[in-house]
């Protein structure tokens, strides 16, 4: 993710160690993404899409929310647990 920005926006990035499940990402002191606030992690492409929309003078939750226009919905415990089930007794 870090070289798709470098590459893409010629911006530097600089990671910084945390524990404790924390994933975030700034920008310019802006929180862009948070893992804790929206518990997953970036899909592919999606932070490169919200800094670049703020580029094109969007505001910062309107970059977020058009960025995740794009992200595919995920599915509920329940949902998950019946297809990881039904896929566990097609393939005995």
């Amino acid at each position: 993710m870090a070289i798709e920005i470098e590459n893409s926006l010629s911006e530097e990035s600089e990671l910084i160690k945390s524990s404790g499940g924390v994933f975030e990402i700034e920008d310019s002191g802006f929180l862009i993404f948070s893992k804790k606030e929206l518990h997953r992690f970036p899909h592919d492409g999606e932070i490169l899409e919200v800094l670049k929309y703020k580029a094109e003078g969007m505001s910062l939750e309107q970059a977020q929310a058009k960025a995740g226009e794009k992200v595919p919905a995920q599915p509920s415990f329940l949902e998950w647990f019946n297809k990881f089930l039904s896929k566990k007794i097609v393939n005995r």
